[in-house]
């Protein structure tokens, strides 16, 4: 159950098989989930550390519909999509793995504190789920990365749920390698803030139609006008390239 688009090999399962594979994936270093949408293709244009930490991942998804609809139109007709929503939801679903630590990395610890009130209600101890809100930054400074991947490996952390934004969090997950033990990784971004219920997610009709982009571009217009209306543009190029590329 999946599909190659732009040389990376892609899930096309749900969010719990997609979790059930990376968990089954030997545990020897942290197992990384990524949820691929059109800016992470560009990204990995363009940053060998992104690229690398996708290469080693355990399992990808078709996070952006675009995706999805290529996967379609190359034969993958049960290619369906599947966020970092998705994901969160399936991890945070009762009843609880036995044994399950949980980390949070997250934007704030108010972020932090819903979210381990949801794994609470699920049926895990308060203490089996640990929270940090590292600053800005956090990824280039060696000392507070190392402390912290010692605080994640120490809290025997076997669910690590990163929310500090792409490429940063995949990054620095891949490059604390077994720093941090083998937790499975689902990098989630915004996921973890709507979880918490401290952002509205589209309504579901526009999520179906491809139009998500939109809603989070009405709420946050500054901050993602040069991704959605300028940086996007170059996604039909890498497109345009890779189908001349395949028909060579």
């Amino acid at each position: 159950m999946s599909v190659r688009l732009f040389g990376h090999v892609f899930s096309t399962g749900t969010a719990a098989e997609v979790l059930a594979e990376a968990e089954a994936k030997p545990c020897t270093l942290p197992r990384l989930v990524v949820t691929a949408n059109v800016d992470h293709i560009i990204v990995l244009s363009e940053n060998p550390g992104f690229r690398k930490a996708y290469q080693g991942a355990a399992a990808r998804t078709l996070d952006g519909m675009p995706l999805v609809w290529l996967a379609r139109l190359g034969g993958c007709y049960d290619a369906i999509r599947v966020t970092g929503h998705d994901l969160l939801a399936c991890a945070v679903a009762a009843p609880q793995v036995p044994g399950r630590r949980v980390f949070v990395l997250c934007a704030s610890t108010r972020v932090g504190d819903r979210i381990r009130a949801l794994f609470v209600r699920a049926g895990l101890a308060p203490e089996d789920v640990a929270v940090a809100a590292p600053p800005f930054g956090f990824e280039t400074d060696a000392a507070y990365s190392c402390a912290l991947a010692d605080a994640v490996r120490s809290h025997g952390t076997t669910l690590l749920l990163m929310g500090v934004g792409a490429p940063k969090s995949e990054i620095w997950v891949d490059r604390q390698g077994a720093a941090l033990g083998a937790p499975v990784v689902l990098s989630v971004g915004d996921a973890l803030t709507v979880a918490a219920g401290l952002a509205p997610r589209a309504p579901r009709l526009m999520q179906r139609a491809g139009l998500e982009w939109l809603f989070r571009f009405l709420h946050a217009p500054q901050r993602l006008f040069h991704r959605y209306f300028v940086r996007s543009w170059r996604f039909v190029w890498i497109l345009a390239n890779a189908r001349d590329s395949a028909a060579r």
